[in-house]
């Protein structure tokens, strides 16, 4: 789906050499399953369940006050926006007025993001005797009409009608927006401008992070206005909108009353039930720190109220249940401060959407906190519908696209270390680099002790096989079949992710070489399902990408052996899916003596130019894969890769040969062009460096 292919594999291209091995009478043992049935299907789903930590709201206002500070930082951080304070005057231009009898139209463009102009309108009432309430109303994914919508003007109308400026602009992608092939259709959404776009993954911005600059941007353009009393700034829209509703009150206290309406719910449902993949809602990693109920919790003690869609009619992805459960999460921050009053929840009569039943729950609201009428009036009133030709703004032709901001993030380098002179000044490198590649692939400290029971012990023709469970930790059981030669002192011990398949030359090669191999389903491959996409949103939403929970596997399985077999040194060798996995894991465990491994890309930057998700979110923003390598120095590592992209690897790998070179006075980095691997050459290289 988004990380992994979601199905069993093997790591390994095999090719034979010299006589035909498919004789051997170990091979059909292979295929026998080590796992029980029920640990096969169930693992990866109990492991979910298991690692989705109840996100608490400390017990005093005091703690909490300490608390939101930082964690605001943490959110800001986590979505790009870490350096939002150093934002300058927004820049906005009119580009024409709309007279009605009793209020006047707008036309603005206000940049957002450099080079993004964002089309908005402000409906201004007439005859304001002082400043005035201001909301800010936006749509959703309606991406034809965007801020024209009908919902859109009558709301931003009836609130112009009632003496508050109102504000609303094209949600990204929609309306003006709308830079796709066809804005109007309703596959691919958006023209294909909008959802499929992955390339930001390999940087350290996100769509989320744009989606709350245009929210905080038009607060900033509220706040510069004479005509705007800065106490009463609201914000509502629904659907997409709606997150950005709670996202931008919860990051900007300016905003003092909050309507997010049909798209509360809870990240926990979205992993658990396998729901929604809007890459530009879902920051990675953001469930580490906070759910949605912890941002609706940092909008306390502001009015609050969420408006849920008729319960049975947005089960998808907006269930009623856990609106309710978001605001229920929520109430205790309103509580410390003795303003229970403020949040409230709504259940609609009608489906998703921000049809009159809502906008006029949303115009009471408004009425009551920013108007001060006890008996507010919250029907709506008539209103004139403009065409959506008459409310265009007009955007310049070189306006900025996701594309193109995705494009400009991945033109950014990737820091990359001055090569080091001496081992000393190596090695501080290394220790820096390697806290930070942890971070990035969510690694937790692992047990010392990880469990390795035997199941079954047995001999095929002249080797010895051991069917093996090793746990890396609580509920992660993985498959392992050890095979050594009978009467032959091993000089090492290689590790092969990747057990099902038939490995034969592989093996075979290893075997003459007098090594040990011990081949191992990682967590969600081979025997172990890997839980669909209910895995892979918690992947990604818990910042514990595939790659990380690989390596972490690895790094286990060679502490157990290390524990079986003091002194014996240890080997990895990946391919396809878990190559760079094998990277990695060479770079941070020092228990791995060698690695060797077969690329298809040089480079994450190769990749994310090919257009794939990063399996490493915000991974240029920190390293890539010759820094990587670099991690293992002195120690030998081997990349092979197709002869077709010699050049690049070249290119790319110079700096590591360098690094092994200069840092370490080592010539232990091999880079070789080969069609295929050579598994006797590889066997012979490994032995050669284990003994």
């Amino acid at each position: 789906m988004i990380l992994k292919a979601g199905m069993p594999f093997t790591v390994l291209i095999f090719v034979a050499f010299g006589s035909p091995l498919a004789g051997q009478p170990w091979l059909d043992f292979l295929k026998i399953p080590v796992l029980a049935d029920d640990d096969r299907s169930s693992m990866m789903f109990s492991h979910v369940d298991r690692h989705l930590p109840t996100i608490e709201i400390p017990a005093t206002k005091g703690a909490w006050e300490e608390t939101r500070g930082p964690l605001r930082q943490r959110i800001l951080k986590l979505v790009g926006l870490e350096d939002l304070e150093r934002r300058g005057p927004v820049r906005w231009s009119s580009k024409g007025r709309i007279e009605r009898d009793s209020y006047t139209i707008e036309k603005i463009l206000f940049e957002s993001y450099p080079g993004m102009s964002v089309p908005a309108l402000v409906y201004i009432p007439k005859r304001l005797t002082g400043p005035a309430p201001a909301v800010i109303s936006i749509p959703g994914h309606v991406y034809c009409e965007g801020k024209a919508s009908v919902s859109t003007q009558a709301r931003c109308v009836n609130l112009a009608r009632r003496g508050i400026i109102a504000l609303t602009y094209d949600y990204i992608d929609t309306g003006e927006r709308n830079t796709g092939a066809n804005a109007c259709a309703s596959m691919p959404y958006g023209g294909g401008n909008d959802h499929g776009l992955t390339a930001f993954s390999y940087t350290d911005g996100t769509p989320t992070g744009l989606e709350i600059l245009d929210g905080i941007r038009a607060v900033d353009f509220l706040y510069e206005r004479l005509d705007v009393d800065r106490s009463r700034i609201g914000f509502t829209g629904e659907s997409g909108g709606s997150n950005t509703t709670y996202w931008v009150s919860a990051l900007d206290e300016r905003v003092r009353l909050a309507v997010p309406v049909c798209s509360v719910t809870t990240f926990d449902y979205w992993i658990r039930n396998g729901r929604d993949w809007d890459w530009h809602q879902r920051p990675a990693g953001i469930r580490r720190v906070a759910d949605i109920p912890t941002l609706l919790a940092l909008i306390a003690p502001r009015p609050l109220l969420v408006i849920g869609s008729l319960r049975g009619t947005d089960s998808e992805e907006f269930p009623f249940d856990q609106t309710e459960v978001a605001v229920d999460g929520a109430r205790r921050a309103y509580g410390l401060y003795g303003a229970e009053r403020n949040i409230e929840i709504w259940e609609s009569s009608t489906a998703h959407g921000y049809q009159q039943d809502k906008r006029e729950r949303m115009y009471g609201f408004v009425e009551t906190y920013f108007l001060h009428h006890e008996n507010a009036d919250s029907r709506e009133l008539a209103f004139t519908l403009e065409s959506q030709h008459d409310l265009e703004c007009g955007i310049p032709k070189a306006n900025q696209t996701l594309a193109d901001i995705y494009s400009g993030w991945l033109r950014h380098p990737t820091p990359v270390p001055m090569i080091p002179d001496g081992r000393a000044a190596a090695e501080r490198v290394q220790a820096e680099l390697r806290d930070k590649v942890r971070a990035l692939l969510g690694l937790r400290e692992e047990s010392a002790r990880p469990l390795l029971s035997v199941q079954k012990v047995t001999s095929r023709g002249d080797v010895l096989l051991r069917l093996l469970i090793i746990e890396p930790e609580e509920g992660i059981r993985l498959p392992a079949i050890e095979i050594q030669r009978r009467g032959v002192t091993p000089v090492g011990l290689v590790i092969l992710p990747g057990k099902s398949e038939q490995p034969a030359a592989a093996i075979a090669a290893l075997l003459a070489e007098s090594l040990t191999v011990a081949l191992v389903d990682l967590r969600g491959t081979g025997e172990i399902q890997p839980g669909g996409r209910r895995a892979d949103n918690w992947a990604w939403l818990m910042g514990r990408p595939w790659t990380g929970l690989w390596v972490s596997d690895i790094s286990a399985v060679s502490t157990a052996f290390s524990n079986e077999y003091p002194g014996m040194r240890m080997g990895v060798i990946g391919t396809g899916e878990f190559a760079k996995t094998v990277m990695f894991a060479g770079a941070l465990c020092p228990r791995i003596a060698t690695s060797a491994l077969r690329l298809g890309n040089a480079t994450f930057r190769d990749e994310a130019a090919a257009g794939k998700l990063s399996e490493v979110p915000r991974v240029l923003a920190t390293t890539d894969l010759p820094v990587v390598a670099a991690l293992a120095a002195p120690r030998p590592c081997r990349i092979e890769y197709p002869p077709e992209v010699a050049e690049q690897f070249g290119k790319a790998y110079a700096w590591t040969e360098q690094f092994y070179g200069r840092g370490f006075g080592a010539t232990t980095f091999t880079l070789r062009a080969e069609a295929a691997p050579d598994w006797k050459a590889i066997a012979t290289w490994l032995a050669r460096n284990l003994r």
